[in-house]
């Protein structure tokens, strides 16, 4: 799991990369919407999976679920802000569901990026159900709102 001030060195680089344009040398377009796409099932999809139904009472609070499924995520998106160089908006074989708002509003970006991070250290630090069910609504929103602006639909 990342400490605190790693997740916050994470969301330097984000801003970074993004304000800068840039991406992995050695990273093609297609490999950086593979690792966004891990990063977003394995990672993200994999949290969801064991909190949603948390949330809706289908599944007792299990911190060391979460705790697995926060390690996932971890490893599946270790390198996300080295994943969005303005290189990468379009790959020569692979999909994306990016749209062009993330390169061209890279500030409302970043605060999406922002917003997610708070959310998830907040569920991370819930130690039981009721401390869960409260942190967890501002994760979903953070999410929600994220792919309102910038994720076209899925088809």
């Amino acid at each position: 799991m990342f400490s605190k001030m790693q997740w916050g060195l994470m969301a330097g680089v984000l801003a970074l990369s993004l304000g800068a344009g840039v991406a992995l040398a050695a990273m093609s377009a297609d490999d950086a919407i593979k690792a966004r796409k891990a990063c977003m099932k394995i990672g993200h999809g994999g949290v969801m999976g064991v909190a949603v139904p948390i949330m809706k009472g289908e599944k007792p609070f299990d911190a060391a679920a979460l705790k697995v499924a926060f390690a996932a995520e971890d490893a599946a998106c270790k390198d996300y802000a080295s994943l969005w160089g303005v290189d990468t908006q379009k790959g020569d074989k692979e999909t994306t569901h990016a749209k062009a708002e993330i390169w061209s509003d890279p500030k409302g970006f970043e605060a999406a990026g922002g917003d997610w991070y708070k959310a998830d250290q907040a569920v991370r630090a819930a130690t039981d159900e009721a401390s869960f069910k409260v942190a967890f609504p501002a994760l979903g929103k953070s999410c929600q709102s994220c792919h309102e602006k910038f994720r076209a639909p899925l088809q």
